[in-house]
């Protein structure tokens, strides 16, 4: 940390957090399931980074990315090893589901969206992790099946694979639901 006050780190922090932070909460919310415990968990992936900002600082940017996708597997193996998803399961049970796109004006269309998401997430949940986290990551995080392949250490085709299972068992899933 350079200057005096920290502000060298705290710009190089924030940097570091609007290119990254999509794409952790994706591979976050694809481990954990649940919208609020990823949140949390991203939260303290970047509280570790901030923590060791000099050894993140002291990459080139292009290998920035996989030092704090590191961080976030190594907070996951933390979480897991604890048994500490079964904890923050009960610690947070499921809230309602916030809308993300415009809800309409009427109430019956907004109450309509709010079950049709829940249904969404339900669907997601019961997703294998394996297919949920390469969902999340090319849904939420925008990443390319390639870039999702890269961060796994998988094969682009085989994320392409699993994206398509996933898109089915959600077909499957949300057409036996209605």
């Amino acid at each position: 940390m350079t200057g005096a006050d920290g502000s060298d780190a705290e710009c190089d922090f924030n940097r570091l957090y609007e290119a990254h932070r999509r794409t952790i909460h994706a591979y976050l919310l694809g481990r954990a399931g649940d919208r609020e415990v990823a949140r949390d968990l991203l939260q303290e992936v970047f509280l570790r980074a901030w923590r060791h900002l000099e050894s993140g600082r002291a990459l080139p940017a292009e290998r920035q990315r996989a030092w704090i996708f590191t961080v976030a597997r190594n907070l996951v193996i933390d979480v897991h090893r604890g048994n500490a998803a079964a904890a923050a399961v009960r610690e947070y049970p499921e809230l309602a589901v916030e809308p993300t796109a415009p809800a309409a004006e009427e109430p019956a269309a907004r109450a309509e969206l709010n079950e049709r998401l829940a249904l969404l997430e339900r669907a997601i949940q019961h997703l294998p992790e394996r297919l949920r986290v390469v969902l999340s990551l090319h849904v939420t995080g925008g990443l390319t099946s390639a870039q999702v392949g890269e961060l796994l250490g998988e094969p682009a085709g085989t994320i392409r694979y699993r994206l398509s299972q996933a898109r089915r068992q959600l077909a499957v899933e949300l057409g036996e639901a209605r």
